[in-house]
């Protein structure tokens, strides 16, 4: 493998497929059972020594208008990533790419500049995914133990921002991400030697 190219893989993409898909099945089939839900029948009073007990009053919970379309946006949430991962699966596309001393980021990762000059990253760390640096995103700090990664902080409009890259998202895994970072490393250092000491 290229390690200047980081391509998505296609095994970890249709597994992140099909678990979204998954979850937007599940939310949608309780947000259909929910509105099918029949009205309850109302309380039967008993009847005790000639009079009546009184109903007690009935519960009503104040989320009840708010969970169906809160499932249905995570639902389509869901449907959303589900089919990123799938596109990523069908089509065999790079994620990164290191070409004349910029980082060429896939559209899906929101980097910004892109590309980006490789002098401009201050720090490249490839490590388990719950040492690295920074915020973690949710699908991070999910099984961060089990997961590697690639954390990138880079100057952008005078600014420091970061941006991650997880082992089961590229082809080659762990390894493949530690081959990268060293070729961002070997452009880092050829990027520092070309600037002119003032």
């Amino acid at each position: 493998m290229n390690p200047a190219i980081l391509h998505f893989s296609r095994t970890g993409s249709v597994v992140k497929a099909l678990f979204f898909l998954g979850v937007a099945a599940i939310a949608f089939a309780v947000a259909g059972l929910m509105h099918s839900e029949p009205m309850a029948p109302p309380p039967v009073v008993a009847d005790v020594s000639d009079f009546a007990l009184p109903a007690p009053p009935p519960h009503r919970d104040p989320l009840t208008p708010f969970k169906i379309p809160l499932l249905i946006i995570a639902g389509a949430a869901c449907l959303f990533y589900a089919g990123r991962h799938g596109l990523r699966a069908l089509t065999q596309q790079t994620a990164v790419r290191i070409e004349g001393g910029q980082l060429h980021f896939h559209s899906s990762y929101g980097a910004d500049p892109n590309p980006l000059p490789a002098a401009d990253i201050m720090e490249a760390i490839c490590d388990r995914a719950d040492r690295l640096p920074g915020e973690m995103s949710g699908s991070v700090r999910f099984g961060a133990r089990a997961r590697h990664g690639l954390y990138l902080r880079y100057r952008a409009d005078g600014s420091s921002r970061e941006l991650r890259l997880i082992d089961n998202d590229i082809d080659g895994g762990t390894e493949q991400l530690r081959r990268f970072a060293a070729q961002i490393d070997a452009w880092r250092r050829s990027a520092a030697r070309t600037i002119p000491q003032s």
